[in-house]
C-alpha cells in the first residue's frame, strides 16, 4: 500500500498555488528565519482571509518535498533556508489569499458538486476506472489527511483556478503575430564551443585552505548515532512441519517468483521455516527489550553509525531518528533477526576539519575555478571569432543545429541567445561555454505562423494571462491590507 501511495502521490497532494504571478517582486515584508508571533494560530492575514499555521506548514512540507525530489533527495533544512523556501511558500499563500478576497468580493464560488466531480476524476481514488469511496478513505488515511481538510483545500484550489480562468481572454491576431515573431525569429551565428575539461587547475595549499574557510558550511559531518545493540536470533528448529504448512497456507502470496507467480511449498520451505522461526522469536525479542530497557541485561555491542548507514534498514532508521538519547526501541527485524536498540548518544553535524574536508573541497575548488576561467575565456573569445564555425539558421525549436551541444544544452543556449540584445556575447552551460556573434537575422514568415498557429495561440494566451494576473496582484496588494505574524529570528 505504501509503495502504491508513493507512486500515486502526485494525484493526492494539494500543492501550493504557483502561477506566473508568484514571480512578482512584492517586497511587502522583510524575509529571513521566522518564529510565530502573538497570533500563534495564524502566520498572516490578508484582507478577510487568515493564513493558518497549519496551512503554512503543510504548504512548506509540500514545497520541501518537491524541491527534494528535484535535487535527488539531497535537500536539507540548511539548503532550504538558503533557497528561501519559507519566503516562497508564504508569498504564494499571500497571493492565494489576495485572489480569495477578490473572488469573495465578486461572488465567485465553487459548489460541493464541483468538488465532488474533481475528486471523482482523481485516478488515485478510482478502482476499475470508477471512483471508490473505500479507496478514497484508505488513501487519505495513508497520507494522514482527513477528508474534510482535503476537500477544503481542494475547494480552495478550484476557486483559485476558476477565478484566474476568468482573467484569461483569448489573444487577438496582433498579439499572436507579436508572439509568433518572438518565437520563430531566426539567427545565423559564428560560434566557438569551449569545454571546462580542457582547462587545467592546480590548486595550491593556500588557495585551497582559503576556499575551505569560505565554504565551511558545505562540509559537515553527518549526524552520528551511538547505539547499544542486542540481537535475538530465531531458531529454525522451532518450526514444526505442521506450522510450516499452516504458515505457507496463510501467507503463500509472500512467496512468489520474479513473474509474481506463487511458488510451491517444496521450493520455498526453507524461507517459510525462517518466517515461522522469526514469528516464534518475537516473544523472546520483546522480553529482551524489557530487560535491556530496565537494565537487567547488557547490550552485546555498542557501535557508532553515520545517519542512514545501510547496515540498518530505512524503517529502523526512522525509529532511531525519532528517538532521544536514553530511549530503548522496540524490537525490529534486521537481516532475518530481531534487533533491540538503545540510543546512547547523538552527535549533531559540525564542520569538518580541513583534512577531513580536503578531498571534497579540492574537487569543488577545481570545479569552481574551471567554471570561472571558462567564463573569462568565453568572454575573451567573443572578440576573436574569425575562425569560428558558422551555424545554420537557428530557431527556438532547432535543437540539433549545434553538434557540440546536446539537446538540453542547445535548448538552454537558444533561450539565452534569443533573450540577449547583444550582437556578440557568451553563454555558460555548466561545463561548456559558447562564444558567438550574430552574422545574419530573419523574421517570421507567414507560412510558419500558419503552421504553428496552435503553439503560438497557446503561448500568447499564457503571456496575456500572466500579464493580467501580475497587474491584478499589484492592484490587490494595494486594496487589501497584508499583515504578517511571523517574526524574524535574530
Amino acid at each position: 500500500m505504501i509503495t502504491w501511495m508513493q507512486k500515486h502521490r502526485k494525484y493526492l497532494v494539494i500543492t501550493i498555488w504557483i502561477s506566473t504571478i508568484a514571480f512578482v517582486g512584492a517586497g511587502f515584508v522583510g524575509w529571513g528565519t521566522y518564529q510565530y508571533g502573538s497570533m500563534s494560530n495564524n502566520v498572516a492575514k490578508v484582507g478577510d482571509v487568515e493564513i493558518s499555521v497549519e496551512s503554512f506548514q503543510q504548504a512548506y512540507r509540500n514545497t520541501y518535498e518537491q524541491y527534494n525530489r528535484m535535487l535527488g533527495g539531497n535537500l536539507d533544512e540548511a539548503t532550504a533556508k538558503k533557497l528561501g523556501l519559507q519566503k516562497q511558500v508564504l508569498q504564494s499563500l499571500v497571493y492565494q489569499a489576495l485572489i480569495e478576497n477578490f473572488a469573495k468580493e465578486h461572488g465567485i464560488i465553487v459548489t460541493d458538486e464541483e468538488v465532488q466531480k474533481a475528486i471523482f476524476a482523481i485516478p488515485a481514488f478510482q478502482k476499475n476506472g470508477a471512483f471508490d469511496k473505500a479507496t478514497y478513505l484508505a488513501v487519505l488515511q495513508g497520507m494522514r489527511l482527513k477528508p474534510k481538510s482535503f476537500e477544503a483545500n481542494l475547494k480552495k484550489e478550484l476557486l483559485l483556478k476558476k477565478t484566474l480562468s476568468l482573467l484569461s481572454p483569448a489573444p487577438v491576431q496582433l498579439e499572436k503575430e507579436a508572439v509568433g515573431a518572438a518565437l520563430f525569429i531566426a539567427d545565423k551565428i559564428r560560434y566557438r564551443v569551449l569545454n571546462a575539461a580542457d582547462i587545467t587547475v592546480q590548486p595550491d595549499e593556500k588557495a585551497l585552505k582559503a576556499f575551505w574557510e569560505t565554504h565551511k558550511d558545505r562540509y559537515m559531518t553527518p549526524t552520528r548515532y551511538t547505539l547499544a545493540l542486542l540481537w535475538v536470533t530465531p531458531e529454525k528448529s522451532d518450526a514444526t512441519e505442521s506450522e510450516i504448512a499452516d504458515y505457507y497456507k496463510a501467507h503463500r502470496t509472500d512467496f512468489t517468483d520474479t513473474k509474481g507467480e506463487i511458488l510451491p511449498l517444496d521450493k520455498v520451505k526453507e524461507r517459510v521455516a525462517e518466517a515461522v522461526a522469526l514469528k516464534h522469536a518475537k516473544k523472546k525479542a520483546q522480553l529482551a527489550y524489557i530487560d535491556l530497557k530496565k537494565g537487567r541485561r547488557q547490550a552485546e555491542s555498542v557501535k557508532t553509525f553515520d545517519e542512514s548507514d545501510p547496515f540498518l534498514n530505512p524503517d529502523v532508521w526512522a525509529a532511531v531518528k525519532g528517538a532521544t538519547p536514553g530511549t530503548t526501541l522496540k524490537p525490529k527485524v534486521v537481516n532475518g533477526r530481531y534487533l533491540v536498540i538503545k540510543v546512547e548518544k547523538i552527535d549533531l553535524p559540525k564542520p569538518k576539519s580541513f583534512e577531513e574536508a580536503r578531498a571534497e573541497a579540492e574537487a569543488d575548488y577545481i570545479r569552481q575555478t574551471r567554471i570561472e576561467k571558462l567564463k573569462a575565456l568565453a568572454q575573451k573569445s567573443v572578440e576573436n571569432l574569425q575562425q569560428g564555425k558558422l551555424s545554420p539558421w537557428l530557431t527556438r525549436d532547432n535543437l540539433t543545429a549545434i553538434p557540440e551541444l546536446d539537446k538540453e544544452e542547445t535548448a538552454r543556449f537558444l533561450e539565452k541567445l534569443f533573450e540577449s540584445q547583444k550582437k556578440r556575447n557568451s553563454v555558460t552551460l555548466g561545463e561548456k561555454a559558447v562564444a558567438y556573434e550574430i552574422v545574419e537575422q530573419q523574421l517570421l514568415d507567414n507560412d510558419k505562423l500558419s503552421k504553428f498557429d496552435a503553439v503560438i495561440t497557446k503561448n500568447s494566451a499564457k503571456i496575456k494571462a500572466a500579464l493580467l494576473q501580475n497587474g491584478l496582484i499589484k492592484r490587490l496588494e494595494q486594496k487589501y491590507p497584508i499583515e504578517i505574524f511571523l517574526k524574524e529570528n535574530q
